[in-house]
């Protein structure tokens, strides 16, 4: 992730400006829990799990990328005034950081930290496992993007949401169990949409899709960013070129929340279509996480075709 110059400067002043505000929040008074969330697939599913219980907060604008995220102000007061923080772990690390700054008192729930969500990873994916020795935090942190993942992580949302809000803990623990038994079917209707694809050679822009290849089937060649933010060099993207060549590729993918310039130049010199998935949603089509996956899904369909 880069790191933004401005980060150090503006802390003190963000822990003031969150310490402020918090203080009025708590004078206010507010009854439901507030939650708050690091990418927009995430919110979408904790709101689902929490309904109408508890306030949830997405802290990254809908179209930004969390590799070269830079917070406001209003960000750090959200996270001072929090009960709960809920991120991924390792794409959202500034969350993290932000929360240290803030100085509040929130519960935190980091999907990849998870047991159930390890034990997943290292069955369904062992060849994407990081080296023996490696902190929890090295697995590709785009978990979101392979539904099965999500299903085993609900039942410690619903927890982290019930140990803030014990009075409506059942109602937490039905809607996960709900939404669970939602994305499971979306897991089967994704694996029987894109059996025609099978085995297809697949080109995205970033390392957002290693889970949700080796799930649906599809032959992930090369990234054409390996650094997310940064331009790749162009060794690398004739690097890229050749893998693109020898795989027989039909299609490259870029990805909404960065520049398509690097997918475009290696799509115009290998002579294939360029096509632009989306791995964080919030657009109007595909606000739900359920409509995201479909959406990508129907791209991929008709790019790799």
């Amino acid at each position: 992730m880069r790191t933004s110059s401005r980060n150090v400067p503006w802390r003190r002043a963000l822990v003031l400006a969150a310490v402020l505000v918090a203080a009025s929040w708590t004078a206010a008074g507010f009854a439901r829990p507030s939650v708050v969330v690091s990418i927009h697939p995430l919110f979408d599913l904790v709101r689902q799990v929490a309904g109408d219980d508890a306030d949830v907060v997405r802290i990254l604008p809908v179209g930004a990328s969390p590799h070269v995220f830079d917070p406001t102000p209003r960000d750090v007061a959200r996270l001072a005034r929090a009960d709960l923080a809920i991120t991924v772990g390792g794409i959202d690390r500034w969350l993290r950081d932000l929360l240290d700054a803030a100085g509040g008192g929130a519960e935190r729930l980091e999907l990849l930290a998870l047991p159930a969500v390890q034990e997943l990873l290292a069955r369904d994916f062992p060849d994407l496992a990081p080296p023996d020795g490696a902190a929890v935090l090295a697995w590709n942190a785009h978990v979101w993007l392979d539904p099965r993942t999500v299903v085993v992580a609900l039942p410690d949302v619903a927890a982290a949401l019930a140990a803030v809000d014990p009075d409506h803990a059942e109602g937490y623990r039905a809607r996960a169990a709900t939404l669970a038994d939602d994305l499971t079917a979306l897991d089967a209707e994704l694996s029987a949409s894109l059996a025609p694809v099978a085995g297809a050679a697949f080109v995205p822009f970033h390392d957002a899709w290693p889970y949700f290849a080796a799930r649906y089937g599809l032959d992930l060649v090369v990234e054409i960013e390996p650094f997310p933010g940064r331009e790749p060099s162009p060794a690398y993207l004739a690097m890229a070129l050749r893998l693109v060549a020898e795989s027989g590729a039909g299609a490259i993918f870029s990805e909404t929340q960065l520049n398509r310039r690097p997918a475009q130049v290696v799509a115009d010199e290998a002579g294939v279509a360029l096509f632009e998935l989306d791995p964080l949603g919030g657009a109007a089509d595909r606000s739900t996480y359920q409509e995201l996956m479909r959406w990508n899904a129907r791209v991929l369909l008709e790019g790799l075709r």
